[in-house]
């Protein structure tokens, strides 16, 4: 039962770090959509890194959370 409640628990953590990573993915693509012709050149270029960055990361935490979500569904059938 420990090893389940550990596993909730690193979902939880996850999930809330996913959330803040896909509103900063969000945010960064509104900025450039409504500023991309009064900001300089560099600045847009960097925002679209950091939002491709950010768009990775939320693949791999989405990744991990299925696997973590797998595994709780794995140690709940051993009981």
């Amino acid at each position: 039962m420990p090893k389940l409640d550990g596993l909730k628990e690193d979902l939880g953590y996850f999930k809330f770090c996913f959330g803040i990573v896909v509103a900063t993915f969000i945010a960064l693509v509104g900025w450039v959509a409504t500023n991309y012709n009064k900001a300089e050149l560099w600045l847009i270029i960097v925002a679209c890194f950091t939002a491709l960055l950010f768009a990775i990361l939320a693949i791999f935490l989405n990744r991990r959370m299925r696997k973590i979500i797998e595994e709780i569904y794995i140690n709940k059938g051993e009981k």
